[in-house]
């Protein structure tokens, strides 16, 4: 076999497993372990601030809420969150979905039990307490090492959060841009400084679609409009 033929065999060879992996796998091309790593960093210190103890703050949402079943609802949603108590206190301009005015979302543990949803706004009637803050928040409350099996994609770098049907896919800078529950539920979201910029939830109860109008901080001074 001549030089030529023996390069253009290589070259053929070498295609073969480029297109092979690249189907197969979905995996993009030149990711290493480096890279990896500092993505898996990024959504470290983007759970750390979103989820910070001392962190206090309020925000305005417009919403529309399309459920499967029933006329269409749009309206305002204001949240207040305390990171020291876990608390997410919401209020709407109307009832959005049939949730109500507004409410308490506990998320933390008190007293040894799990956390319950007391009474959220509804972006979806299937996610737990701590997931709907997630959404909210943009992150959620998982460290880094429980991150671990994780899948490369062509769209970026998707953590499972437990043992349960929860992942994460994270962009380059380890920013959450989807979150998938086990009930089937998925919400995208679009980061922002502070929360997401656009959060949008799709389930077997329809679709939610929040959009950020103001954010800032929460001076403990400052009381909750009553119901």
């Amino acid at each position: 076999m001549t030089r030529a033929r023996r390069v253009l065999g290589s070259l053929a060879i070498g295609l073969i497993f480029f297109l092979e992996s690249k189907c197969s796998s979905g995996r993009p091309l030149g990711a290493s372990s480096g890279a990896v790593a500092d993505v898996v960093a990024g959504y470290e210190r983007q759970r750390s601030r979103a989820w910070d103890p001392a962190r206090r703050f309020k925000a305005l949402f417009k919403a529309e809420v399309s459920p499967t079943v029933g006329a269409v609802g749009r309206g305002y949603l204001s949240v207040w969150w305390d990171g020291a108590s876990g608390v997410l206190t919401w209020r709407t301009s109307a009832p959005i979905g049939g949730a109500g005015r507004g409410g308490i979302l506990r998320v933390k543990e008190s007293g040894g039990e799990t956390a319950v949803r007391e009474d959220g706004p509804q972006l979806s009637k299937r996610l737990a307490a701590p997931d709907l803050a997630a959404c909210i928040l943009g992150t959620p409350d998982a460290p880094g090492e429980a991150q671990l099996p994780f899948e490369e994609t062509p769209r970026g770098l998707r953590l499972r959060i437990d043992g349960s049907k929860r992942t994460a896919l994270l962009n380059g800078e380890g920013k959450p841009i989807e979150l998938a529950f086990p009930g089937g539920e998925v919400v995208t979201l679009q980061p922002g400084e502070g929360v997401p910029r656009r959060i949008e939830a799709r389930g077997r109860d329809g679709r939610a679609i929040l959009t950020l109008e103001s954010y800032g901080p929460w001076p403990p001074s400052e009381k909750i409009p009553p119901l």
